[in-house]
């Protein structure tokens, strides 16, 4: 008689799709943002706009990106939207401030401590929304 085979805890492949889901909506957010930034520079560059709405631009990119980022990563999951959007919006944070600071060469100004906290509130509206949003 064959033995009976363990199946693994319930928990851990839980875990383990919420990070992955959480992951695919932090790419997701992080390729919108780029997109975004690229045609938003373009447009601007075209334009040959003045350098003051810059940061608006991007905090505008960055909330449009990080709800995409939230809403994308917690709809396979469909729990605890809050905590999964804000959680899917950090690596992208990360990539982006990373990307600052070496372009720029110095710390994370004021700009980057509001864009940290548009970007929470957004991608936790997006969690929010995708849970509740009815199939």
């Amino acid at each position: 008689m064959p033995e009976k085979i363990r199946k693994k805890p319930q928990a851990v492949s839980w875990v383990k799709t919420v990070i992955a889901k959480t992951l695919i909506g932090s790419l997701l957010g992080a390729v919108m943002f780029f997109v975004l930034t690229a045609l938003a520079s373009l447009i601007l560059w075209k334009t040959d706009a003045d350098e003051s709405i810059y940061k608006f631009i991007s905090l505008i990119i960055g909330a449009v990106s990080s709800f995409t980022g939230g809403f994308a990563g917690v709809r396979p999951v469909r729990k605890n939207g809050i905590a999964f959007g804000a959680l899917s919006v950090l690596p992208v944070y990360l990539a982006e401030i990373l990307a600052g600071v070496l372009v720029s060469k110095g710390g994370i100004g004021l700009i980057g401590w509001i864009m940290l906290a548009v970007q929470l509130i957004f991608s936790a509206v997006g969690g929010i929304i995708a849970v509740n949003k009815r199939k």
